[in-house]
Formats: structure tokens, sequence, C-alpha cells
């Protein structure tokens, strides 16, 4: 039991630590006041973060005490691959309040803004990356995987021994992968539409200040979509881990055969890299949180 606590829990340990040291490195480098997100970043932050580690502790640990309903625990395993996902689609919705409307007083900017416009350049490649790495993983496995005769499902994962004889377990296959290409689709056009809605009001009159709570608020926006798609990671990471493990033994006229997966030794690279995905996401969802906190300003600067 000690140890399944730890391995699902130490992911969010992981992610706190890293989040708090990103934000001890910002509060001495920018204003409090310019860092700060608005208040639906710390909700969006916080919503998600209980659901998500509340999962993980309600499924995981507790549910070896827990008298959970067969049904609940099925649904989860079903659905727990798109959750990660929905959970930020939810978010860029809470994030996208408040509207900021049209001003009429305020300062000409003959430039054109587009949802870029108060984004580093930086801050797409993690993204980026992590969805390629996604998209790969999702046709390699959807390709190796196979319809379960028993449940009509495309998520089964066979090898054959010789013969007649093959052995078989579940993968992440079309079943859950095409759900969770759409669940990923409407995550990417609702952070579009957030960073539509960042850019398009003309700038206030004290343009720096409006700057800097924009890229603030662009800055909210990617580390939710991030977070993501980061968890959704690392759960493929982990299924695959799992399908990895399969072993068989069999007797022969020879003595005993021992079979494996063609991808066996891969298992504990994914196993490393599904705990690593899972501590980056919850990275960026804590910094969302923390970003809100205030920062303790030193005596040198907050003299007059």
């Amino acid at each position: 039991m000690v140890w399944i606590c730890f391995w699902v829990l130490w992911p969010v340990g992981g992610g706190l630590v890293l989040a708090v040291g990103w934000w001890l490195l910002r509060t001495r480098r920018t204003d409090p006041h310019d860092r700060r997100p608005p208040t639906s970043g710390i909700v969006a932050g916080f919503l998600l973060l209980t659901i998500a580690i509340a999962a993980r502790v309600v499924f995981g640990p507790l549910a070896f005490v827990l008298d959970l309903p067969s049904g609940l625990s099925s649904a989860y395993s079903d659905l727990r691959f798109a959750l990660p996902l929905v959970l930020g689609v939810v978010g860029l919705v809470i994030v996208a309040f408040p509207f900021s409307a049209r001003r009429t007083g305020g300062a000409a900017d003959l430039a054109p803004r587009t949802p870029f416009s108060f984004a580093r350049g930086g801050w797409f490649v993690a993204p980026t990356v992590v969805l390629a790495a996604i998209l790969a993983l999702t046709i390699a496995a959807g390709l190796a995987s196979e319809r379960d005769t028993s449940t009509g499902r495309y998520d089964a994962y066979t090898v054959a021994i010789g013969g007649e004889t093959s052995m078989g377990t579940t993968i992440y296959g079309w079943f859950h992968s095409v759900p969770c290409l759409i669940a990923i689709g409407v995550l990417i056009a609702a952070a579009g539409v957030d960073l539509v809605l960042i850019a398009r009001p003309a700038l206030a009159r004290d343009r720096d200040h409006d700057r800097r709570r924009r890229t603030t608020r662009t800055r909210t926006v990617l580390a939710l979509a991030t977070g993501s798609l980061l968890l959704h990671l690392g759960l493929v990471l982990d299924s695959l881990a799992g399908t990895a493990t399969l072993r068989g033994r069999f007797s022969t006229s020879v003595g005993p055969l021992d079979s494996w997966t063609p991808f066996a030794a891969l298992e504990p690279a994914l196993s490393t890299t599904s705990g690593l995905a899972t501590a980056f996401g919850f990275a960026f969802w804590f910094a969302v949180l923390l970003a809100g906190v205030p920062a303790r300003r030193s005596p040198e600067t907050s003299r007059p």
C-alpha cells in the first residue's frame, strides 16, 4: 500500500516542488502587480488540481480500501485518458473571463494584434512537442490495437507465440484514442479562442501595464493547455508501460517457453517518462495557482 501511495502521489509532489521553484524565481524578477493573473486563473487552477488529485487518490490507493461500485471503476477506467483534456477545456472556459470590452479611449495601435502578440516565442515549444509525442504514440498504439471479440472495442493487443497459441492484454487503442483526439481538438480551439479574446480589444491608456497584464493571461492559457496535454501523455505512457509488462510461459515438448512483447525492454523508460510527464503536467497547473499568491516585497523594493 505504501508503494502504491508513493507511485500515485510522487508526480503530484514533484509538480508542486517544480512550481514552487518557478514561483520563487519569478517573484524576484517581476513586479507582483504585473505577475498576478485574474481571479479566474486562480479558480481554474484550484478546480483542476482538486479534481485531478482527488481522482488519482480515490481510484488509486483508496480503491483498495473503499468499496467502490464496479460501474464507477469501469467508467473511470474508460474515461481516465480524456479526463485531463476535459478539465483543461473547463479551465480554459473559466479563464476566458472577464471579457475585455472594447475601449473607445484607448491608445491607438496600428500594429496588428494576433493571438500570438502577447506570447513569447518559446512558450509554444512545449505544447507543440508534447502534442507531437501524443500523436505519434496514438498512431502507433492505434495501429497495434485489435478488435476485442468479446467487447467489440479496438483496445486489444495480442502476441503470437506460434501455431494457434497467443497471449494478449489491453492497449491504448482506437477505442480510447479517437475520443481523446476529439478532446484535444476542442482543447486547442478553446485555447485559440482565449488568445483571440485577450489580443483583440484596444490597448488601455497605460499601454505597458496592459501589455504585461495580457502577457500574464496568455501565459495562464498556455500553462493550462500544456498541463492538460502533459497529464494526458503521462496516462498514455503509463498504459503502454502496462502493456509492455505482458509475459507468458508455455509448456512445449522441449520444455517451458517464455514470451513477451516486442517492446518489453522499453517498459522502464515508458514508466519513467510517464511519471515525469505527469509531474510536469501538475507543475504547469500548480504554477497557475501559485501565480496568484502575493509575494513578500523586500525592503529595497518597498521604499518610496
